[in-house]
């Protein structure tokens, strides 16, 4: 299971211990038990369910480098990107204003069906940041929604 999967579960106390499910996925010491699992391991396709070229790089506006290169290995990281191209979550989303989900999947389908060598982002905040903290906070938000369209 991707680290990715794993941020999307919702934890609840923390046990310090190891076991296994019975499925060959441990949960390590000190890790939480989920509460609720969104994306089980058996569904979770870790290849292409279709075959993709090389799609639309994203152009660099100022300082937006390292968003690009997030946003570029969310885009690339099969298990999201099949999930992302199903429009599973779109065709089921009630939320209301932004939602990271739709924001992503939209941007996955634009990257990798654009006949274009590269795309323009249409919204680009004006701010110097890095990586890691951009994508902790796009993790966030893609949980946060995740859940609010899940039943308990």
């Amino acid at each position: 299971m991707s680290a990715f999967f794993q941020a999307l579960s919702v934890f609840g106390s923390l046990h310090f211990f190891s076991f296994s499910t019975g499925d060959g996925f441990s949960i390590a010491e000190g890790m939480a038990l989920p509460q609720r699992i969104l994306f089980p391991p058996e569904e979770i396709c870790m290849d292409w369910q279709q075959r993709q070229r090389p799609g639309a790089g994203l152009c660099n506006l100022g300082s937006t480098c390292y968003i690009n290169v997030i946003l570029q290995c969310l885009t690339y990281t099969p298990p999201l990107a099949n999930y992302l191209l199903s429009r599973d979550h779109s065709q089921l989303c009630h939320r209301q204003g932004f939602c990271m989900m739709c924001i992503m999947e939209a941007h996955v389908r634009k990257v990798l069906r654009s006949s274009a060598n590269v795309i323009w982002p249409r919204a680009v905040p004006d701010m110097a940041g890095d990586a890691y903290e951009f994508l902790r906070c796009a993790l966030e938000a893609m949980q946060r929604a995740c859940l609010s369209g899940s039943s308990e």
